[in-house]
């Protein structure tokens, strides 16, 4: 019970939930570890940023987020989203590491801000988002954070932008998914650094005019960690940390070290080059399934046999047509397994220089 947004001093259940002994116990560990209990204000919620996905909360995110900013009084701070668990504190050790490298043209923050690998996207392989920088959590010195978050609320028009504007021809099949101008993570970390840096530009979602100055941005700015430096639980993206293409979607902490190094001396294509050809090599067979094709090896041949044998007509049907897709929605863990198996048997080889190396 509340009344209204603002610090809640005395959190009690509501009448309906007063014999829930589970409920009990939340609240009294939530009093326990909190120093302060605050709620946000109201926010509207927008459409869905892309086909799907739900209703688009980041303008809920954003209230939140200030919200609790506003009553930190220490040097620092961590803000996380609340699903996410940290096992331990060594991420501090790692942002000591590494927060203090040299920095460049486009250091804007006081320090650098610690960040999730996982989506922040590398722009120049599977989606060409720039400035795509996560959101799951920031870490940093607590008047840096609170610039980060120092954004108006996503409008309505920017929400609806493709109901009313086309494509660029260059727009490619995962970017045509998207209504909103921008991403959720683009709008925030754009907004920001637009403020530093005005000659920044970014028209719409894919706009690749400042690709490599997003780049800059991140390097300057942000330490990235991943499932390697940094010990979290989080149920709902637990699979992204055996995601075998996840660190050529988004940039792994060895990636973001070399950009360090590098500082825009190396031509970003050229740096990612390998990642760049994985990438082309699956969105081609994104664009272009084939189907079922046979496999490599006996006993993924046996699984298909079988599988071919036990399921329903639909599912059959839906497997021969489309094998990503039956693989992908199987709620069953060891068929997703067989269909990674399946799938880095049936995917062309590619070595550093992008060259398919399967004959």
């Amino acid at each position: 019970m509340f009344d209204g947004p603002g610090i809640i001093s005395d959190p009690r259940l509501i009448k309906k939930y007063r014999d829930n002994g589970l409920f009990y116990d939340a609240l009294e560990l939530i009093a326990e570890c909190c120093d302060v209990i605050t709620l946000s204000g109201a926010a509207v919620s927008m459409p869905p940023v892309k086909r799907g996905m739900g209703n688009n909360h980041c303008n809920l995110q954003i209230e939140a987020a200030k919200a609790g900013l506003d009553h930190v009084g220490t040097e620092y701070v961590l803000r996380t989203r609340n699903d996410i668990l940290f096992i331990d504190d060594t991420f501090i050790d790692f942002y000591i590491k590494n927060h203090a490298l040299p920095r460049h043209r486009f250091a804007a923050l006081k320090q650098r801000v610690l960040i999730s690998e996982f989506f922040t996207l590398n722009p120049y392989t599977f989606e060409s988002l720039p400035f795509h920088y996560s959101d799951w959590f920031h870490f940093g010195l607590t008047e840096d954070v609170r610039c980060l978050w120092d954004v108006p609320p996503y409008n309505i028009m920017d929400a609806t932008y493709y109901e009313r504007n086309p494509y660029q021809k260059s727009t490619g099949l995962k970017e045509r998914a998207f209504f909103s101008r921008y991403a959720v993570e683009q709008h925030l970390s754009f907004t920001v650094f637009k403020k530093f840096f005005p000659e920044l530009t970014l028209d719409y979602h894919d706009d690749r005019t400042s690709i490599k100055e997003s780049i800059g941005v991140l390097a300057d700015n942000f330490v990235i960690g991943g499932p390697g430096e940094i010990q979290t639980y989080f149920k709902k993206y637990n699979d992204l940390e055996t995601d075998e293409l996840i660190h050529s979607i988004c940039i792994p902490y060895s990636l973001w070290t070399k950009i360090i190094k590098n500082n825009e001396k190396v031509d970003y294509e050229f740096l990612f080059s390998k990642d760049i050809a994985i990438a082309k090599v699956e969105l081609i067979n994104e664009d272009d399934e084939k189907g079922l094709i046979p496999p490599d090896g006996i006993i993924l041949k046996i699984f298909i046999f079988i599988l071919l044998r036990i399921l329903d007509k639909a599912k059959r049907k839906k497997l021969r047509k489309s094998p990503k897709a039956f693989f992908k929605n199987s709620q069953f863990g060891p068929v997703r397994y067989m269909g990674k198996l399946y799938f880095r048997s049936t995917r062309p080889n590619i070595d550093t220089t992008g060259v398919n190396t399967r004959p």
